[in-house]
């Protein structure tokens, strides 16, 4: 465990968010972290900037995220993300049940579709860093039972992701094909430029 630790990058870093995936990244990667829900109702934002197109969008709530955090630490670095998802010029929005959970896998199969991601960090209540990217995939022509098949088994997931699907569940059903870009971007977390830029300022 000892050997882990040296490892880890020592910067204070607060993490305005709740997931349990990006939670468990920043652990591994980071000695000291904070992690403070942040203040925001995505759905409510989501409604109020329709005016925003998908990559607009994830950067606006990854920047308010932060922001709204951002009384709690004055010497930290403040990370806000958020991810969109875009298919057929649509944004598809994290189900609120069951049933939109399939409605959201029923329109996805067989499409590409696209994932907007955007990492924004604050040091100092000024902004530090800004990553964004933008993925591509393609959901498989999967039948209806297969989908259902899914739901039951990840129902958690359904309901925590938009889209309705993790891509790491994709070694065992095999639903996705990535046409462009890397996993800690699909999955919705692209920490490690963070983590370079970090070292650069140290040296």
């Amino acid at each position: 465990m000892a050997e882990k630790n040296k490892n880890k990058n020592n910067t204070h870093v607060i993490l305005a968010s709740s997931s349990n995936t990006r939670i468990k990244i920043m652990n591994s990667l980071f000695e000291k972290v904070e992690v403070i829900k942040h203040k925001i109702n995505e759905t409510k934002e989501r409604r109020k900037r329709n005016d925003l197109n998908p990559k607009e969008l994830a950067k606006y709530l990854a920047i308010i995220k932060a922001k709204s955090v951002s009384d709690k630490s004055k010497d930290g670095y403040i990370i806000g993300c958020d991810q969109t998802l875009e298919c057929n010029q649509k944004i598809i929005n994290k189900p609120r049940n069951y049933k939109q959970a399939k409605d959201n896998l029923l329109f996805l199969t067989g499409k590409k579709h696209k994932l907007h991601t955007c990492l924004y960090v604050l040091k100092n209540t000024t902004e530090f860093f800004i990553d964004e990217t933008t993925s591509q995939l393609f959901f498989k022509k999967i039948s209806e039972k297969k989908i259902d098949e899914y739901l039951v088994e990840n129902k958690e997931t359904a309901l925590s992701c938009v889209g309705s699907y993790k891509i790491e569940d994709n070694k065992k059903y095999n639903f996705i094909k990535v046409i462009r870009g890397n996993k800690e971007s699909i999955i919705g977390f692209p920490i490690m430029k963070f983590i370079k830029k970090l070292q650069k300022e140290k040296k």
